[in-house]
């Protein structure tokens, strides 16, 4: 049953009444909620993102992974940015895993997506299409993300040993993860920043820097491979999605000075679970 409320606005004297759908109100929330999310934690937004694109404005999961590329990338810029002000960023670091993860994620987005039969397989009445893959692929991703948030630690941080970078371990690192990313759409800096720092051999703060500059450019040319083979791209509704997240990034960003990161991350954990939860119980049920 389609669920709606009603809202007043005023022109020229007039009242208008007008329904909008309860879902496309909590969607916007959940952009807010998204960018918020970014702002606070520097990540961890597309694992929100891609849900509340696919159960509260019903796009197909396909389409959702890649409207949350374009998010990412923006959200994922501002960061890299002020990370190269700050000299952050191991260039090294950026060409032996960039080129190759983001090569990857482009053919990702760009032929393997679209490749995928509509229909996987059937096994009695259950069956398995493209948009479910990617969905539970991705709530594995977000319990592993889950389990890092709410164990991990500030302490146990600890930088590599220094030495050389492993460029054969660290590129082949860049191309499995960027498959896998170009799959569920994700930025994926958590898997990004321990690649950093036991191949690359950098630094926590340089590894969090470089993954940011990382995380940009795969969001940016995995997007560009959706562009590629998709003509029927919503622009309107991915903008102010857009908006609604940048606004929450700003807000997130103020926030940030007033709240224990930390802390908030081993409870954004624990929802992250609950999405988790709720995703793989949802998809079943179908």
């Amino acid at each position: 049953m389609r669920v709606c409320i009603y809202w007043v606005f005023h022109k020229q004297g007039f009242v208008f009444f007008r329904p909008m759908d309860i879902f496309l109100i909590l969607g916007y929330i959940g952009a807010i909620l998204t960018g918020l999310v970014l702002g606070l934690l520097g990540g961890g937004g597309a694992l929100l993102s891609i849900p509340v694109l696919v159960y509260l404005f019903h796009l197909p999961a396909s389409v959702a992974t890649g409207y949350s590329l374009f998010l990412v990338g923006i959200t994922a810029s501002s960061g890299a940015v002020q990370n190269i002000r700050k000299k952050l960023v191991d260039y090294y670091a950026v060409l032996y895993y960039g080129v190759p993860s983001t090569l990857t994620v482009y053919c990702m987005r760009r032929f393997a997506i679209p490749a995928l039969p509509k229909q996987i397989f059937t096994i009695g009445s259950f069956t398995l299409d493209k948009n479910h893959l990617i969905l539970f692929v991705l709530s594995i991703v977000m319990f592993g993300a889950a389990y890092k948030m709410i164990t991990t630690r500030h302490e146990e941080e600890k930088d590599a040993p220094a030495g050389s970078i492993d460029r054969i371990q660290l590129a082949l690192y860049a191309v499995l993860i960027g498959g896998f990313l170009g799959l569920v759409g994700a930025g994926g800096g958590f898997l990004m920043v321990p690649a950093l720092i036991y191949f690359a051999h950098l630094p926590m703060r340089k590894a969090l820097g470089t993954s940011l500059v990382l995380v940009a450019a795969n969001s940016f040319i995995g997007f560009l491979g959706d562009v590629h083979s998709n003509a029927n791209m919503d622009w309107k509704f991915l903008f102010l999605f857009s908006a609604f997240s940048i606004a929450g990034v700003f807000t997130g960003t103020y926030l940030q000075r007033h709240i224990r990161a930390e802390q908030l991350k081993k409870y954004f954990g624990w929802f992250i679970l609950l999405v988790a939860v709720f995703m793989v119980v949802k998809e079943l049920s179908r």
